[in-house]
């Protein structure tokens, strides 16, 4: 059963990610359920527990993702008369950018929603959506929504700066995604780099402004972000810098994610590279203190389903550092063609090729990564021991730490998840 969000909800949360915009959905009330929370669950803004002041029209109690509510009536007269009603009371709830975008059914009446926001004289504070990328993969929606907002934003043409870049391929939707980019954040400043924004992942429509005065822009899941790099390269000449083996999950992947960022910015790679030899060091200090007492997690199996960018630099070190073997390696929909490529020798090369695309379910893997949905389900019926989710999908786990995957630290806390497990494992 794939449980993945669309490319609809993708365009939602994409505007949703950005601080101080909001998403207008032009629908019915039944589209808005999940991403008005899930936006509410995974980035909170600060008045969200402020009930009291979204009890009016539109909002119903929930102070993200307002909607027209469309009923039967207005499938057959169109949509006018709601928008004309609803926009400037949400323009009046101090957000600096509004989108309005039509659910698949409000798309199919035909409702001109930019000669609308014209005559209503709010276009230079709202945009539209009239069509989304519906049933395509998420990370598609949430790219094209990225691309068409810098678009619409006019973003200012401003002289470059040579230690400014920007972090693109970041989205609420993955797990950690805020202390993911306080990592990455963390290590760009460790070579003298400043992060002047994170597109559609918490930056503010006055730091999207700002991003054009970026170097270059460094690409973290391409999969999120094809065509906003393409844009920044387009219209700003700013170049995307890749790392070859995919995000910095790992400390090798990690490693060569600093040098392709040093390279492309003549930046000083030392301090960075530094710090990750010291948590190298206190994670083998960790390893050979305990593994005798509690084993070890070589010959463990994994499965995981993840987007192709992740997927290929874990898969490469679980197996290369802690020698566990993958029993399923599948890549979400809307893969970055060069990470599966990849992929593929690798499994290939070291006689996993059965791995590829093989069912959790059948295999029995020890650990799951992938969505928690998917990891409870495989632990329930008895087919995993340990799941390790990887995406925002449930709300079950209230955290008080901020937690990352990526980076050095990341790497610590996937190599503390995995050896409690084992210990946990029966012999």
């Amino acid at each position: 059963m794939i449980l993945d969000p669309d490319g609809f909800i993708g365009t939602l949360l994409a505007i949703e990610g950005i601080r101080d915009a909001r998403a207008v959905l032009n629908g019915p009330t039944g589209c808005r359920g999940y991403p008005a929370y899930f936006s509410d669950r995974h980035y909170p803004r600060e008045d969200s527990l402020n009930r009291g002041s979204f009890e009016e029209l539109f909002f119903f109690g929930q102070p993200r993702i307002p909607c027209t509510y469309l009923d039967s009536d207005d499938y057959i007269l169109g949509s006018t008369e709601k928008l004309r009603e609803i926009l400037p009371l949400i323009a009046k709830k101090d957000s600096a950018f509004l989108a309005i975008v039509n659910s698949p059914g409000a798309s199919l009446i035909g409702d001109n929603l930019n000669r609308f926001l014209s005559e209503a004289h709010l276009d230079h504070i709202c945009m539209a959506f009239e069509g989304a990328a519906y049933s395509r993969p998420f990370p598609e929606g949430f790219d094209e929504a990225i691309a068409a907002v810098l678009k619409w934003l006019r973003l200012n043409r401003l002289p470059r700066v040579k230690n400014r870049v920007n972090l693109l391929g970041f989205s609420m939707i993955q797990k950690h995604w805020q202390g993911n980019i306080a990592e990455l954040r963390h290590l760009c400043e460790m070579m003298g780099l400043s992060v002047v924004s994170v597109p559609g992942a918490g930056s503010s429509v006055s730091e999207i402004r700002e991003s054009t005065t970026a170097i270059c822009n460094i690409v973290i899941f391409p999969e999120y972000c094809q065509k906003t790099a393409a844009f920044y390269k387009a219209e700003f000449s700013i170049p995307a810098v890749i790392s070859p083996d995919g995000a910095p999950v790992g400390f090798t992947a990690t490693e060569t994610w600093i040098w392709a960022v040093a390279e492309a910015t003549g930046c000083d790679p030392a301090p960075a590279l530094a710090e990750i030899r010291r948590q190298r060091k206190h994670a083998c200090h960790q390893i050979a203190r305990f593994h005798h007492e509690a084993g070890y997690p070589k010959g463990t199996t994994f499965a995981i389903r993840a987007d192709s960018s992740f997927v290929l630099p874990i898969t490469t070190w679980l197996y290369e550092y802690l020698g566990m073997i993958p029993v399923s390696v599948v890549c979400m929909a809307g893969v970055d063609e060069a990470m599966t490529g990849c992929l593929s020798d690798f499994l290939a090369a070291n006689g996993l090729f059965e791995a590829s695309g093989a069912d959790p379910a059948e295999v029995k893997p020890d650990f799951y990564f992938g969505d928690d949905l998917t990891g409870m389900d495989l632990v329930l019926s008895g087919r995993c021991r340990e799941p390790v989710g990887l995406f925002n999908r449930t709300t079950g786990e209230l955290e008080f730490v901020q937690k990352t995957f990526l980076g050095g630290t990341g790497t610590l806390w996937i190599l503390e998840r995995i050896f409690r497990a084992v210990r946990r494992f029966p012999e």
